[in-house]
């Protein structure tokens, strides 16, 4: 055997098999005899040989690298998304890489260390994309996934939580709790996410034959639950019996701030509902009635796809809708 790490060279020789064959059984999708590959592998082991998938990714057109572009990590609900994709990836032998978006140039920034390390499909987030990203990168030459969104005007594969399906329920449950004059806050303007949820809110209260006392134009920090229940409390009018927020943090916020200026009761004075079910929701100082987002169940079907476009080289474009749930705490 060579000095230092085993090549393919080195487990071909014990194996008795070419070098060919060596890269064809540790490249996904490759036909290889059973015989053949498990003598293989046990070789790799006694050598403690590992592929090198950047120099596979070169030589062949089926990458394991994927591409994550994910939304800003300070929102909770984001890096539960991360590590779950990031998870699931790893499990099916693939290997992520991950990138923000920050300004204008990050994109073009971005595209090329993909392409620097041959990643075969791009996983885009809910948060920070412009409508046109999507086509950069198919421009690019890259295989999209999108994950948490739904693009309308492109043609690719999404996985993405019923947003306006989980927003209904819990438009449902404040008016079977007895709530009569709800409130319904907007998340960040501008993105899918924040009109799924308020279409959600609108037409599960609809449905219910309630109309919203108000909505407010709200976001998804801490910092905007707290000043829209600045707002409500300054108009000197009857607060409402229930809210309606666009995620969890707000929620927070909002009910904090209630809380300490106001004295409220939650749920005896109002009842919250949030969305997302970030891991604050459950603290014991929150117990928020929320909305919980499918990660699992959206990781294990993002990798279901990959696994279609890169061992099947399959063009996959179906849009993937995974029902909400409602997770019932003290709140509501």
């Amino acid at each position: 055997m060579s000095e230092g790490r085993a090549t393919a060279d080195d487990v071909a020789r014990l194996a008795g098999v070419s070098r060919a064959t060596v890269s064809r059984a540790f490249s996904r999708g490759q036909s290889v005899q059973e015989q053949t590959r498990e003598r293989i592998l046990k070789a790799a082991q006694e050598l403690g040989y590992q592929p090198n998938a950047l120099a596979q990714a070169l030589t062949s057109r089926r990458s394991q690298i994927v591409g994550i572009l994910m939304g800003q990590l300070k929102n909770p609900i984001h890096a539960v998304l991360h590590q779950t994709i990031s998870m699931a990836l790893q499990q099916n032998n693939f290997i992520p890489i991950s990138g923000q978006i920050g300004r204008e140039d990050d994109v073009d920034r971005l595209i090329a260390t993909f392409r620097q390390y041959q990643v075969g499909v791009v996983i885009l987030t809910s948060m920070n994309i412009s409508p046109g990203l999507v086509e950069e990168f198919h421009r690019a030459g890259f295989q999209v996934l999108l994950l948490n969104r739904i693009d309308d005007d492109s043609v690719t594969a999404s996985v993405c939580a019923d947003l306006t399906q989980g927003g209904s329920l819990a438009a449902r449950l404040l008016v079977e709790r007895g709530c009569s004059r709800i409130a319904v806050a907007r998340g960040t303007p501008g993105h899918w996410t924040s009109a799924a949820r308020l279409a959600g809110h609108l037409a599960g209260l609809e449905r219910q034959g309630q109309t919203p006392l108000k909505v407010v134009d709200g976001g998804y920090t801490y910092a905007d639950g707290a000043r829209i229940a600045d707002a409500l409390m300054d108009t000197g009018e009857p607060l409402p019996d229930g809210f309606l927020c666009p995620n969890d943090l707000f929620a927070i916020g909002f009910m904090d701030r209630l809380r300490a200026a106001r004295g409220l009761r939650i749920p005896d004075d109002m009842k919250v509902v949030g969305f997302d079910d970030i891991p604050m929701a459950e603290w014991e100082s929150n117990r928020l009635t929320t909305i919980r987002l499918p990660v699992q169940a959206m990781a294990k079907r993002a990798t279901d796809v990959i696994s279609r476009i890169v061992v099947e080289d399959e063009k996959v474009e179906e849009k993937i809708w995974i029902p909400c749930r409602l997770i019932e705490r003290d709140t509501a």
